[in-house]
């Protein structure tokens, strides 16, 4: 028997009862007869088909399909009442419905089975999915994306737990590292890393997973051929709405070239630097061959002495003894310049080591210290008691002081506002050691302040202009730096900034 609301004018209590219920619901409910006849269509559905209850009750369920689920729909209903095997009767299932205006639009098909005074019926709630579709089609494709984008990216990217196990690898880290993707997810990342470098990656991953954000770091790589890869490694976290960490990005972005040109840059700038102190020290010749001469001098005449109180016969112990002391300190102050000497013409690879400043700038200024005296000119050496250590290449920092000190006197041969070069050092918040070489003489103009460092540029008649610029690139290669002042003599200030070694 059809189910009607009051609005139709059925007096039962039992009735009214059940369609107040159906028509309480939020959800599309339909009722059918074992013939498959509408019996009841509650305003949840009437809003979403379109219908009025009027219009389909006593119709067959299948005008509310589109084909071809209309024309199946009456075989699977006989099907079930012969066979009792049911397509969705008990079960549910996603299908298609057709609303009264012919549009379509997919539902969540439930269908239970009821018996009422002796009359056999079906109950289909149906749910529109229509927005969860669309949001499940919008998610597939932003999936399609992220995934499209990941494996075409022209960056080599991992992705990895956040234990540092690969999950994941485009096909650009493929090519890049020479492992499949399948090979590489059975490995933590940090074991592609060269040993050396292992560990420090290693604690940048757990600092990163506890409250880091993202670092980045120049690491090498091993590929499968075994080939070092010089690379900056990229990482960034990936964290839920708690906090929590979920997984890890990296990217490996290949820095074999720029490495590559880096070195050769730096060989070359080496070989400058090299052909530079030659040239420097055949300036300073004859300066450096007066201060070889003098205890050479000294060692002859106490050579002599002693000969001639051998040949006395008066020999005195104690007096021979002072006077081959004092052989054996000329002998050692001979050897130092020439071991000076010997550092500064040797062709040799640039090497940082912990460096005494104090010392660096004594050695350097005992080359050319005699150069000034012979001109006229005095050389003043302020040192701060306990300078701090500096990583430096020795060898090159005395070069870049010893073409300052040059400068400065050659400046004051041209026009001389005092009697003295000045070079002092100190140090600087804790975190520079300041070499200053400063002179009396003209100082610059402002056209060559502003192209004082650029290569083969030069304020000498007979200059090439390389001379400073390569004590800037030496400077530079040291993180530190070189720049100019004038000073209240005057004359120049070239000031040398070196970062304090850090061990």
């Amino acid at each position: 028997m059809p189910y009607r609301t009051a609005k139709h004018g059925q007096i039962s209590p039992a009735t009214d009862r059940l369609a107040a219920l159906l028509d309480a619901a939020v959800d599309p409910i339909v009722l059918i007869d074992s013939c498959g006849r509408i019996t009841s269509f509650n305003l949840a559905a009437e809003t979403v088909f379109g219908y009025r209850d009027i219009e389909v009750i006593g119709k067959n369920v299948s005008m509310l399909m589109p084909a071809p689920f209309k024309e199946e729909h009456d075989g699977y209903l006989e099907r079930y009442l012969g066979t009792g095997s049911p397509r969705i009767i008990g079960i549910g299932r996603e299908v298609l419905a057709r609303r009264k205006d012919g549009s379509t639009f997919p539902i969540d098909l439930s269908v239970g089975e009821f018996a009422a005074e002796g009359e056999r019926g079906f109950v289909g709630i149906l749910r529109d999915i229509t927005l969860r579709k669309r949001q499940e089609a919008e998610i597939r494709q932003a999936t399609e994306e992220l995934r499209l984008i990941f494996e075409n990216t022209p960056t080599a990217v991992t992705i990895t737990d956040v234990q540092g196990r690969v999950q994941n690898a485009n096909r650009a880290c493929e090519l890049l590292l020479g492992y499949s993707a399948a090979e590489l997810k059975s490995r933590r990342h940090s074991d592609l890393i060269i040993e050396e470098d292992r560990e420090a990656v290693r604690a940048e991953f757990v600092r990163l997973t506890g409250a880091g954000e993202r670092f980045s770091r120049e690491i090498r790589y091993l590929t499968r051929d075994n080939h070092v890869l010089y690379a900056q490694l990229q990482a960034s976290v990936a964290r839920d709405v708690q906090g929590q960490p979920q997984l890890m990005i990296c990217e490996i972005i290949d820095r074999s070239q720029v490495f590559e040109a880096t070195k050769e840059a730096e060989d070359l700038r080496t070989r400058l630097a090299h052909v530079s102190r030659i040239g420097t020290l055949g300036e300073m010749v004859s300066g450096i061959a007066h201060e070889v001469n003098q205890p050479l001098t000294a060692i002859a005449n106490y050579a002599n002495a002693a000969r001639r109180l051998v040949l006395s016969g008066q020999v005195d112990a104690e007096e021979l003894a002072v006077i081959h002391d004092k052989i054996a300190a000329q002998a050692e102050r001979a050897g130092q310049v020439i071991r000076g000497l010997r550092n500064m013409t040797r062709k040799r690879e640039f090497v940082r080591e912990p460096l005494d400043c104090g010392a660096l700038i004594g050695e350097a200024t005992r080359l050319i210290e005699f150069e000034l005296r012979a001109r006229g000119w005095r050389l003043l050496v302020q040192l701060e008691p306990r300078l701090p250590p500096v990583l430096a290449d020795g060898v090159q920092i005395q070069q870049v002081l010893l073409n300052l000190v040059r400068n400065a006197l050659e400046a004051m041969t041209e026009r001389a506002g005092s009697d003295y070069v000045q070079v002092s050092a100190r140090s600087i918040d804790e975190a520079w050691v300041e070499i200053r070489v400063g002179d009396g003489g003209p100082g610059l103009s402002a056209d060559a302040e502003e192209r004082l460092f650029e290569p083969f540029f030069s304020t000498k008649a007979q200059g090439m202009g390389l001379g400073l610029s390569i004590c800037k690139s030496i400077m530079s290669s040291h993180g530190g730096e070189l720049k100019y002042e004038r000073n209240a003599r005057g004359g120049a200030d070239f000031i040398m900034r070196l970062p304090v070694y850090a061990p």
